[in-house]
């Protein structure tokens, strides 16, 4: 019949209808008819699928080699979510009337949690709400306030229209003079009120916002920004990464109910990595002591049902004919979605799914599989299929992994440029080909999940990570020096800090990047973002030699007094004492005395009220 043209889907249904008659008249064991129907109502499922996605189930593949075959995963479907999705909808849907909300979705790596989230997208955007996301990860752990202040920051951006005068109206209304201040956490507010680039409107701020001036003028912010016809959705992924100072943000502002702000906050973390103390709990704690309604579920694996269907669409094959094979791939992954595509991938590399040319399907034994000893490891898989890519794609990889979950495509061109990274980029073309890596039209390279990004890193020798780590920093730093973006600072920084131990004794070059670092913290208070300064500023006064003083008074001066500022900030008042009394018995005029003085009376008084506070008022 196929030499007929008749689609395989309708042979193999003819094959099984007639093993089915067969089998009744007892020849069921000669002709090893297996896929036979067993009922009239798996025959109607068959040709309910073929009526409802033909060009999957009903038409062949005119594809006449095996080599480009690929296994057809559906992005845009949700497999086994049903209960989930409608508690997320729903739960917006009540945002959408004017009341603030949480949710919380654990799970392990793998089990879908954002495609969960990414479900409700399209619903956000029609009914006008702004949709913000913000991943955390372990490599930006030393910023832990800009994630959600660069969320926050997008937000700007998505106003268009009729809405933008209006919005632009109710900020001047809202923060008048203080305005400044607002743009100087959200650069982006440039976009709504033109006249703040204008530099005779921008207001010099002597002293650095505290935590609680952050907190409550973003609060001001989404007050204005919000409203049930604009909910914003902010989506926090992994934030088992984040820290109590951005998780205190979100409270204030689910918290409030002097104000009118309109937010659906969504929150994922892997509930496996976390302890029972960690500040994610706590947040979730102090939300239902505030009376903010707070969703939490869990996602698990797959059922067997949900995974056969998944398979079945992968295959293009009804889903009794993957029965057999998903039974096995349960028992390896316990239904984890990401480890399943992974797990056939390999499979597929190893030969054991093949593409049939002549019967328009994918084959396979089951008992091979089952008795193959395959890992039941992810990192593992990807590892080993990361080991049979060319250099220039290990690599990219690699490098990538060791900035984090993402990073911009310019920072390869940069490292491209260079001797010791030269082929870099003819890596990311088959890193992106091979689809460990996708970019968005920003140019925003990003790993497509969090365990190849980990694989990567772990092609990385432990004995050699720092080193890499310290010599990108190098690279980048000889290359970059022009650029002064806040990214690339933080960014370049960051890996210098993280192979600090490999710098030799160089003076010039302990004193270069002892700037660098300054640099960076300066930028971080220039945002208010002070545990960030204070890690970017502790870092430079380690690079600094011993006779500092003696040998770099001027720089030795401004950044102690900076790190006394920021240790301040962040209520470390005992360093920032120590530090300062450091300072007055080291300057050598009276006029570099004198602020010390000041900052120490301001720091002890402040201690005193934060001790004060403690003990009484508890």
């Amino acid at each position: 019949m196929q030499k007929l043209g008749i689609p395989a889907s309708i042979c193999l249904m003819r094959q099984n209808l007639l093993e089915c008659a067969l089998r009744g008249d007892g020849d069921g064991d000669q002709l090893h008819n297996h896929n036979a129907y067993e009922s009239l109502a798996a025959v109607g499922e068959d040709l309910h699928l073929l009526l409802l996605d033909p060009d999957r189930f009903l038409f062949d593949d005119q594809n006449q080699s095996t080599d480009n075959m690929q296994l057809l995963y559906r992005s845009d479907k949700l497999y086994g979510r049903d209960k989930e999705e409608t508690l997320i909808t729903d739960a917006f849907c009540r945002v959408s009337r004017g009341k603030s909300e949480a949710f919380f979705i654990g799970g392990f790596s793998g089990s879908g949690k954002s495609m969960l989230v990414d479900s409700l997208r399209d619903r956000v955007n029609s009914v006008g709400g702004y949709v913000t996301k913000h991943k955390f990860d372990a490599m930006s752990r030393e910023k832990p306030l800009s994630g959600v202040i660069s969320a926050l920051n997008q937000v700007c951006l998505m106003i268009k229209g009729s809405a933008r005068p209006v919005i632009a109206k109710k900020l001047r209304n809202e923060f008048g003079v203080d305005l400044s201040l607002l743009m100087r956490l959200l650069p982006n507010v440039s976009v709504l009120l033109p006249e703040l680039v204008s530099p005779a409107m921008r207001v010099e701020v002597g002293e650095a916002m505290n935590a609680r001036s952050v907190c409550f003028t973003l609060l001001r912010f989404v007050r204005v920004v919000s409203s049930p016809r604009h909910p914003i959705m902010l989506f926090l992924d992994d934030v088992q990464w984040a820290d109590s100072t951005a998780l205190d943000v979100i409270h204030t502002i689910l918290s409030d109910t002097m104000g009118s702000s309109c937010m659906f906050f969504v929150g994922t973390y892997r509930d496996n990595e976390v302890q029972i103390d960690h500040d994610i709990f706590d947040l979730m704690e102090r939300l239902e002591i505030s009376n903010v309604r707070t969703t939490k579920v869990y996602l698990a694996g797959l059922d067997q049902e949900d995974l056969n269907t998944m398979i079945s669409d992968a295959l293009c094959l009804y889903p009794r004919i993957c029965k057999p094979l998903s039974d096995i791939l349960f028992q390896k992954t316990k239904g984890n979605p990401f480890f399943v595509l992974e797990f056939m991938q390999s499979l597929k590399s190893h030969g054991l799914l093949q593409y049939n040319i002549h019967q328009k399907r994918w084959v396979w034994n089951e008992d091979i599989i089952r008795a193959e000893d395959i890992t039941d490891n992810v990192l593992h898989l990807l590892s080993s299929k990361m080991n049979g890519l060319t250099g220039d794609v290990q690599t990219l990889l690699k490098v990538m992994a060791c900035f984090g979950s993402s990073t911009n495509e310019s920072v390869i061109g940069y490292l491209n440029e260079s001797a010791e990274y030269a082929g870099v980029r003819n890596g990311l073309e088959g890193a992106l080909s091979d689809g460990f890596i996708v970019k968005d039209e920003e140019g925003c390279l990003q790993f497509v999940h969090d365990k190849v990004r980990e694989a990567a890193y772990n092609l990385i020798p432990d004995s050699d990570k720092k080193q890499l780590h310290y010599n990108l920093g190098k690279v980048l730093h000889s290359i970059c020096e022009r650029d002064d973006s806040d990214d690339t600072i933080f960014l370049i920084a960051s890996q210098i800090n993280r192979g600090k131990d490999q710098i030799l004794r160089d003076e010039e070059l302990s004193i270069a990047f002892t700037k660098l670092n300054m640099k960076a913290g300066e930028k971080a208070l220039d945002g208010c973002d002070h545990k960030t300064a204070y890690s970017y500023l502790g870092a430079a006064l380690s690079l600094l030699p011993e006779d500092h003083w003696r040998s770099h008074y001027d720089l030795s001066l401004r950044l102690s007094f900076l790190m006394a500022g920021a240790a301040k900030s962040c209520c470390q008042y005992d360093e920032a004492e120590q530090i300062l009394r450091g300072i007055s018995g080291r300057t050598r005029c009276f006029e570099d005395k004198l602020p010390s003085y000041f900052l120490l009376s301001q720091s002890k008084f402040l201690n005193l009220l934060f001790w004060f506070a403690l003990h009484f008022c508890a």
